[in-house]
């Protein structure tokens, strides 16, 4: 989370407080929609999917997701500015 709120052109939308907040990571990227964040990170073979609603995308990284994916996610996703 902290890797997506160090970029200006993204908003992450997840709570900061642990409390309110489980492993999913919602976000917007400022001038794109929600499909085609998730058009282009799927170009880069990240699964990224939508809030039920449809209206943000969001991120689940689990237990068999390692810092390098991680990285990749990040380099995605500042390549969207």
């Amino acid at each position: 989370m902290e890797g997506l709120e160090a970029m200006d052109h993204v908003s992450v939308r997840t709570p900061r407080d642990p409390e309110l907040r489980s492993g999913i990571v919602t976000f917007e990227v400022q001038g794109m929609g929600t499909w085609p964040v998730i058009e282009a990170l799927r170009e880069e073979r990240i699964i990224a999917s939508t809030t039920p609603s449809e209206s943000i995308p969001r991120l689940a990284p689990g237990l068999l997701n390692d810092h390098d994916d991680v990285e990749a996610v990040l380099r995605a996703v500042w390549a969207l500015a």
